[in-house]
């Protein structure tokens, strides 16, 4: 059985590499709706079909199981699929359960009440779709109390990686860690909340200064 893995463009390739190296005797198959990228400015309806029609392509390529490797679809359309469409047999999963198992050091099945994480202000960088949803902010509340998250809408960086324009995408990296440390000065860590993101990762490094995790 091959996994399918799935992103709006190139970005998820970032997952496809890390997922790799863990299961090198697993067969993935991955495909990257680059004629439909970004779908970061898009609305939810449309993320939530564009997302089934490119799991039906992998169903029908023979996996039975999917990672969005891509956050916007993960945050504004999975919970839509898991309750009412994916079909029996088959699983969707999503990248924002290892974020918040990061963040909050528990495991997605561990139910305990939210409890106190080491970190207590996080920049969320994401897509407009994402941060408009809220998810990553409503999935931490039921983990974790007392975390500040400021979040910033990266518009136009999706767009410069996928046109390999590099030179315009870290100049915009720049522009939104600039606009975010102006409403959270001293964040603890910054989550990457795109897998586009990770292609330009020393940017945001930079630009955050060494003590952001």
């Amino acid at each position: 059985m091959a996994v399918g893995v799935f992103d709006s463009g190139l970005g998820g390739l970032t997952v496809l590499d890390a997922v790799a190296a863990r299961l090198p005797e697993v067969p993935f198959v991955y495909f990257g709706d680059n004629a439909h990228a970004p779908y970061g400015v898009r609305d939810a309806d449309d993320v939530y079909n564009l997302t089934c029609a490119a799991c039906e392509r992998l169903f029908d390529a023979g996996c039975n199981l999917i990672i969005l490797a891509c956050n916007t679809a993960s945050a504004v359309a999975l919970r839509r699929m898991q309750e009412s469409w994916v079909p029996e047999g088959k699983r969707v999963l999503g990248v924002f359960v290892p974020l918040i198992e990061a963040l909050t050091e528990r495991q997605w099945g561990d139910n305990s009440p939210p409890r106190e994480v080491a970190v207590k202000h996080v920049a969320l960088f994401a897509t407009p779709a994402t941060v408009a949803s809220r998810a990553f902010q409503r999935e931490l509340a039921f983990r974790a109390i007392g975390v500040d998250v400021e979040a910033q809408a990266c518009g136009g960086v999706v767009d410069a990686i996928e046109e390999g324009d590099m030179i315009l995408a870290e100049a915009l990296v720049r522009s939104h860690v600039e606009a975010l440390k102006r409403k959270m000065p001293t964040p603890d860590a910054a989550m990457l909340g795109c897998t586009h993101y990770p292609l330009v990762k020393q940017v945001f490094q930079d630009a955050l200064g060494p003590d952001v995790t």
